[in-house]
């Protein structure tokens, strides 16, 4: 893949996040459709600055993720987690609307219990970092733009469409098309993560009402 994101400007450890994201999901994804729309669409991307750092909220949460991840046999999300852990800049901040319409009705445990850091954000793309505390119920909702994710942790629990509840593995990647439904809950260890939304980021999320859960 060409790896255009790079920039004489943009802070080395965090391109090597990115490097040590894109061997992985090649190494281990190559054939799977959400790695074809990631690396492709990282592949267009023009060059850019990188984000302004910002205080994390849960580092105990995030220092618990990323021991999980290295105590894990699998090699490969093993030098992804070295190298996030190597960045003390990154962009930490709690979600308190940014994705959401005014008045949203996020779930409490989620409204205080998440943060995410930006990686790259670029010609209506963004690719960054997400990890929710132990016990956060991540409300059914959909949005506008496709979206990736790679679960760092696990397993957790996902659904779509409001059908059963999946358990996804560390290593497990995941492509909502837009519009789709989706839900996830984390137990009572933290779930860290990397997403991308590949176009219509400015579009916020909608919280859908569900059945009981």
């Amino acid at each position: 893949m060409k790896r255009s994101c790079e920039t004489s400007a943009y802070n080395s450890r965090v391109q090597d996040i990115v490097d040590a994201l894109v061997d992985y999901l090649e190494t281990y994804h190559a054939e799977d459709k959400a790695t074809h729309h990631l690396v492709t669409r990282m592949a267009s991307l023009q060059p850019h600055e990188p984000p302004l750092p910002a205080a994390a909220p849960h580092p105990e949460s995030l220092a618990q993720a990323l021991q999980t991840i290295r105590a894990a046999p699998h090699s490969g999300l093993g030098t992804l987690a070295s190298a996030i852990e190597a960045e003390n800049d990154l962009p930490w901040r709690l979600e308190i609307g940014e994705y959401y319409a005014p008045g949203a009705h996020v779930s409490a445990s989620y409204a205080s219990g998440n943060m995410n850091a930006t990686l790259l954000r670029a010609d209506d793309f963004v690719l960054g970092l997400f990890l929710l505390v132990p016990r956060v119920d991540y409300l059914d909702h959909r949005h506008a733009a496709p979206e990736f994710y790679l679960n760092l942790t696990g397993p957790t629990d996902w659904r779509f469409d409001f059908g059963p509840w999946e358990s996804w593995p560390a290593g497990s990647v995941l492509w909502n098309e837009p519009g789709r439904v989706h839900a996830l809950r984390t137990s009572d260890e933290p779930w860290l993560s990397v997403f991308a939304w590949m176009s219509n980021i400015d579009e916020p999320c909608e919280v859908v009402a569900s059945c009981p859960r």
